[in-house]
């Protein structure tokens, strides 16, 4: 089911938002996992976050970490939360960066 389009535009106090949020950042691990297993490496990652709440945030940082690699996934929120193909090409750009640093 495609994420509701208005996510940003609701009030940052809803619950909503940070749904959405955390549903995108669970993606995103999801998607290296599923990567880094595919190219032979049968690791379980690790992750941790460091993010501010809310639109105009600025830069979030996620960690991922494997049995002997490490990487970075660093975004700005409004690119997370964004559905237009640029913001999701870049996404998707730092998946693959990822799933190479952890291969």
């Amino acid at each position: 089911m495609p994420a509701p389009p208005i996510a940003m535009e609701k009030d940052p106090l809803t619950i909503d938002v940070p749904r959405e949020f955390h549903r995108r950042m669970a993606a995103i691990i999801e998607a290296v996992q599923t990567g880094i297993w595919q190219a032979g490496v049968h690791d379980l990652l690790g992750y941790a976050t460091d993010y501010a709440f809310g639109d105009k945030r600025g830069l979030q940082t996620l960690v991922l970490k494997s049995k002997h690699r490490s990487a970075y996934v660093r975004l700005q929120w409004e690119t997370i939360m964004s559905d237009m193909v640029a913001d999701r090409q870049l996404v998707d750009n730092a998946v693959k960066n990822a799933i190479h640093e952890l291969t």
